[in-house]
């Protein structure tokens, strides 16, 4: 049997169920693919065979939300076989880089919090900081900054 093949197709219900292949698909990709559909078609996922004799085959049932005849139906299930092939290579992408996702997204959120990257550690240069120092004056009290003129120079009430 075909990786990918129509099994029931209803033009009068604009509905169709294709099979396919477990072995080939795996259920995220499947699921990746159903997500991308469902703003045009009803999705519903499900397994060929019986719960004591699973077959090795997935069904995906397909209703357009809008009437659709026999050829819009064939149209929607080659677009689905596309969006399957376009799922398997992004899983397949993603699983040779995942490390090097990870570094990156790990940079781009320590550099947006404002923290220390870890390779920042590993150089141990000393900048002859102490966590104390303030060289902004970023530190000083509200009232310090701000506060009023000296009461010297207000005239005394003598």
């Amino acid at each position: 049997m075909e990786p990918t093949a129509i099994d029931h197709l209803d033009a009068a219900k604009s509905s169709i169920t294709l099979s396919l292949d477990a072995g080939l698909y795996p259920a995220d990709v499947v699921y990746g693919a159903a997500y991308v559909f469902i703003d045009r078609a009803y999705v519903l996922l499900d397994r060929a065979g019986t719960a004591t004799k699973p077959s090795g085959r997935l069904l995906v049932h397909l209703r357009g939300k809008e009437a659709l005849d026999e050829a819009g139906l064939e149209a929607l299930a080659g677009e689905f076989g596309n969006e399957l092939l376009s799922q398997a290579l992004r899983r397949k992408v993603v699983k040779q880089n995942h490390k090097l996702i990870e570094d990156i997204t790990a940079q781009a959120i320590a550099g947006a919090a404002g923290g220390i990257l870890p390779t920042d550690f590993l150089q141990g240069e000393d900048d002859g900081m102490d966590f104390l120092d303030d060289p902004l004056g970023i530190a000083v009290p509200w009232e310090d900054k701000f506060q009023k003129a000296d009461k010297t120079d207000e005239p005394s009430e003598n």
